[in-house]
């Protein structure tokens, strides 16, 4: 199993004198000696401010090992997930570009790289995922729980797995008798997860909670208030905390996590490096598989290889033109919501009708439609995905109490939404957040779910690259 070990760095309101600043670079220095890569998940505020404030050991310190833009403002808000809740799609992602960049630029001139994005709180949605894979950034985390699977595509962009665990750190440095009780959890954990899955995140801490009364976002940030740097209130040193102790504490856990026989630890860039092919041309035989399985599901779903909205294109390029092979186009979930509810009784549309329009729809747009014309009677592309696997495999249709033909079918749907349900309730999103405008989108581009995996674990049949297939490249119909 691979592991990631991360920790969310983001107290730009102390006074840069406070030693919770040095606290970063002290345990990166502590990982170094011991040879455990980590990641430093940062605001792009707290890294102008530890430049500002010439904090150059510290940065040198994190230097050794992987950054990812904790988004560039934090918790300030409206935060960008607050924002892309009010726009379109297309508006979204430039807004979060517009709204992320800096904190990217800012990365790669004070250390000299950003390997990633990484959610802040409940600063999550679609078109941020989608912007930042247009970057070449990975996402982390991910509301995904796919069985053996931790690394997932999801709009065309990696997500990975946040830590999963019941036991922190954050306050059990200070403490070692608690911070004893929560080390002997760690080795049983990690144990157990390398069982099942294939990544694992272990989180390191928040530095500021290691040492601090409180949390600078919940003293100026609470409830969505947004007040003026000039006002922000510094969090008070715990009285009588020893910096010692935490990073005494510190060491022993990176010791026991080094140790650990059934780990191979890296960072955001190694899982990228790891997971980071995809197939970019398949054979007919896997598109022959995958329809079986979208005929066993009844509905939407994906496969190793293909996405459900691979899928529904390659079964529709299949039906127009049998062919050895094909490859993987660029291809998303819908930009909208179907005008009317499914056409549940519109099952005999032709087979060659329906492929035509998907095939011409997704190369006008790279988009998949969220209805088919009336020639196709007027159904779903969840409709369509079943009714051109049962074409390809020459089968009758499910029974009709068997049909599910809505996104939700796809595995792990129904969990991911009400994981991404619990953003609305954020403090620092209060007042701002318009949670159908992140729901919406969420769940239409579930059709560019699949499990991300290494290049070996590929079976044969399977071309790997890392770029995306343009959508024009199809033939003539």
């Amino acid at each position: 199993m691979h592991g990631l070990i991360y920790f969310d760095t983001e107290d730009f309101c102390s006074a840069p004198d406070q030693p919770v600043h040095q606290l970063p670079g002290q345990f990166a220095e502590i990982m170094t000696r011991h040879g455990l890569p980590g990641c430093f998940h940062i605001h792009g505020e707290k890294a102008r401010f530890m430049q500002r404030h010439g904090q150059t050991q510290v940065i040198e310190a994190i230097r050794q090992h992987d950054v990812s833009l904790h988004y560039d403002r934090g918790s300030i808000p409206p935060t960008t997930a607050s924002e892309v809740s009010r726009l379109g799609w297309f508006e979204g992602v430039e807004r979060t570009l517009f709204r992320e960049l800096p904190g990217i630029q800012a990365f790669e001139r004070i250390f000299g790289k950003c390997s990633g994005l990484t959610q802040h709180g409940g600063t999550f949605a679609a078109p941020i995922v989608y912007a930042m894979g247009k970057l070449g950034k990975p996402f982390l985390y991910s509301p995904f729980r796919l069985p053996g699977h931790n690394v997932v595509w999801y709009c065309n962009n990696l997500l990975m797995g946040g830590y999963q665990a019941d036991f922190y750190f954050d306050t059990r440095y200070r403490d070692t008798p608690a911070f004893d009780q929560e080390l002997a959890k760690v080795d049983g954990y990690l144990t157990e997860r390398a069982k099942s899955f294939d990544f694992t995140a272990m989180f390191g801490c928040h530095p500021v909670i290691t040492i601090m009364e409180r949390f600078p976002d919940a003293m100026n940030f609470n409830n969505g208030a947004a007040p003026p740097p000039e006002e922000w209130e510094p969090p008070v040193m715990i009285e009588g905390v020893c910096i010692e102790t935490v990073l005494a504490n510190f060491e022993r856990l990176v010791v026991k996590l080094v140790a650990h026989p059934d780990v191979q630890w890296t960072d955001v860039a190694g899982i990228d490096e790891l997971y980071g092919t995809r197939p970019v041309r398949v054979s007919d035989q896997a598109v022959l598989a995958g329809a079986q399985t979208v005929r066993d599901n009844g509905g939407p779903t994906f496969t190793d290889e293909l996405n459900a909205a691979e899928l529904l294109y390659l079964l529709a390029r299949r039906t127009l033109r049998e062919q050895a092979s094909y490859e993987v186009p660029q291809v998303m979930g819908p930009l909208q919501d179907a005008p009317e509810p499914p056409a549940h009784e519109a099952w005999d549309a032709p087979a060659e009708q329906v492929a035509g329009e998907i095939v011409r729809t997704c190369q006008s747009s790279g988009y998949l439609p969220d209805t088919l014309s009336g020639a196709c009677e007027g159904i779903w592309p969840e409709q369509a995905i079943l009714i051109l696997a049962c074409h390809a495999l020459d089968q009758e249709l499910p029974p009709r109490p068997d049909r599910r033909p809505f996104v939700r079918a796809i595995p792990g749907v129904d969990e991911a939404i009400e994981n991404v349900g619990k953003h609305a309730q954020w403090r620092c999103h209060r007042g701002w957040y318009y949670e159908p405008g992140i729901i919406g989108p969420f769940v239409r581009q579930c059709w560019t779910l699949k499990p991300a995996m290494v290049a070996e674990a590929y079976g044969a049949g399977v071309e790997l690259g890392r770029y995306l297939n343009p959508m024009f490249d199809g033939p003539e119909v």
